[in-house]
């Protein structure tokens, strides 16, 4: 399963039946498989969170040697070895939008005040 927050950050969640290691394998990693490793959360589920640019990607899952898609993502992408790739969407992000100063107080004045 894999989640895009509204700031952007992508959080991936793998859940099965392996000591790992678990590796997250992608184009927004050149396909490396031993870059990404995964985070043990509980027994069989893993985790990672990235920060991508916005973007479409393909991924899968590298997990005690045997490839693993998630059904759960954005769509499917057909790989060239028969076997289908996850597709992600980060959309792009909303900066935060900032109060105009006020005059006569200096804006770490203002910060300080609401804190």
């Amino acid at each position: 399963m894999v989640h895009v927050d509204e700031t952007g950050k992508t959080s991936f969640y793998f859940r099965h039946a392996t000591d790992g290691p678990v590796f997250l394998v992608g184009d927004f990693c050149q396909w490396q498989r031993d870059h990404l490793p995964m985070r043990r959360t509980a027994r069989h589920e893993w985790m990672l969170m990235l920060r991508l640019p916005p973007g479409t990607y393909q991924f899968r899952y590298l997990a005690g040697g045997r490839w693993f898609t998630d059904y759960a993502a954005f769509g499917l992408e057909r790989n060239p070895y028969g076997a289908y790739n996850s597709v992600l969407r980060v959309p792009k992000v909303r900066p935060a939008v900032r109060e105009p100063a006020r005059a006569g107080r200096p804006a770490a004045q203002r910060l300080a005040a609401s804190a």
